[in-house]
């Protein structure tokens, strides 16, 4: 459970609680957290001060041990989610310039007509349809949709669809038979690849998958799998007055008057307790919070690191052809104890034994039974 801190009056508090909360994430989140906290700071005269209070509470609930919203914070980190999966896609699914004059006067600005197919001489030439794919590699995109279909391992934060190819999934015909016009056509496609761009996960660097497969493997440094412990909460005279003599806070009767219980006792839930912070002083209260777990260096490799570097693939190309590699270890069964081996005696790999029933030691029900 979060500490009770006190709550941020000012902006300058405020900026200084969500600098300390960062100090508190994961290792491999950490920049990123700290480094979005100070441009939003900066970049804005008049912060969101009620967006800032939420940021706050979300940070000190994963700092807390919620699971799912650390693994958010990596997600977003790596790039899976916000900003920074954009601009990985911008980066690494856009066209590659064009790196001489050779090769841009090999390919016209505009189509003549009979590039265009056009019988027509007296008909004027029109330009190309002018659309935001053109700056997209489409075979890139192609690529890692196949791979990320095939991969089941990725059922979050994004689901890729099976039909990703728009020739098996675009119409060609109008309900009346006919073919659509080319400007339609263009349409459906834009349309098409703008939800294939919204499941599909971006490469990332090559470097930061080799420190991804490192922390899932449990082969990077030891200070990546320890986050530090949370420093004790500074107390003024009065507070410390108050729990000497062990006033119970005044009971906000006007609150349950006014509003229904469920809006009053919903910071008490054990949904959103971890956000708000909030104990039972009664034995008989809501109990533990939904979600929260303790973060061991096992829990951090398997349950954020683990997860985080499946759904994170790198692009490389081979003989023409665009190659995608996901991330993902395959997880081995523990060995066998030797207190276990003895009921697997005489047992082939199929499960048959040519001696039919093997009799198990201080189990005389079972040797009956069989």
């Amino acid at each position: 459970m979060p500490p009770q801190l006190p709550h941020p009056d000012t902006v300058i508090h405020l900026y200084r609680h969500l600098l300390r909360e960062a100090t508190y994430v994961p290792p491999y989140c950490r920049p990123w957290v700290t480094e979005r906290i100070r441009s939003k700071f900066r970049d804005n005269r008049r912060p969101n001060i009620h967006k800032a209070h939420q940021s706050l509470r979300y940070l000190r609930s994963a700092n807390a041990g919620h699971v799912s919203r650390t693994l958010h914070l990596c997600f977003l980190a790596s790039g899976r989610l916000g900003k920074r999966r954009r601009q990985l896609a911008d980066l690494y699914l856009a066209k590659e310039p064009v790196v001489d004059s050779d090769a841009l006067e090999q390919k016209p600005l505009f189509p003549t007509a009979k590039d265009t197919g056009s019988s027509r001489k007296h008909r004027p030439e029109e330009p190309p349809i002018q659309s935001w794919l053109d700056n997209w590699d489409v075979q890139k995109i192609k690529a890692i949709a196949g791979a990320q279909v095939r991969n089941p391992s990725i059922n979050w934060p994004k689901q890729m669809r099976k039909t990703y190819d728009p020739a098996f999934v675009l119409p060609k015909e109008n309900a009346w038979g006919r073919p659509f016009t080319p400007k339609v056509m263009k349409r459906k496609e834009q349309k098409h690849y703008a939800k294939l761009l919204a499941d599909l996960m971006p490469p990332v660097p090559q470097g930061e998958w080799d420190l991804l497969q490192a922390l899932s493997l449990g082969q990077a440094e030891t200070d990546m799998f320890n986050v530090p412990s949370r420093r004790t909460v500074a107390t003024t005279p009065v507070a410390s007055q108050d729990s000497a003599t062990n006033t119970a806070p005044e009971w906000n009767w006007e609150a349950y008057v006014t509003k229904p219980v469920r809006a009053v006792e919903r910071g008490n839930s054990r949904v959103f307790k971890s956000l708000s912070g909030a104990c039972d002083s009664d034995p008989r209260g809501q109990g533990k919070p939904i979600g929260v777990k303790a973060f061991s260096p096992r829990r951090l490799r398997r349950s954020i690191y683990g997860r985080v570097w499946e759904a994170s693939p790198i692009l490389t190309k081979a003989k023409g052809k665009f190659q995608v590699t996901f991330g993902g270890a395959r997880r081995e069964l523990s060995p066998v104890t030797n207190s276990d081996l003895q009921f697997f005696s005489g047992v082939d790999e199929k499960g048959a034994s040519p001696k039919g029933p093997v009799a198990h030691k201080g189990n005389k029900r079972l040797n009956q039974a069989l």
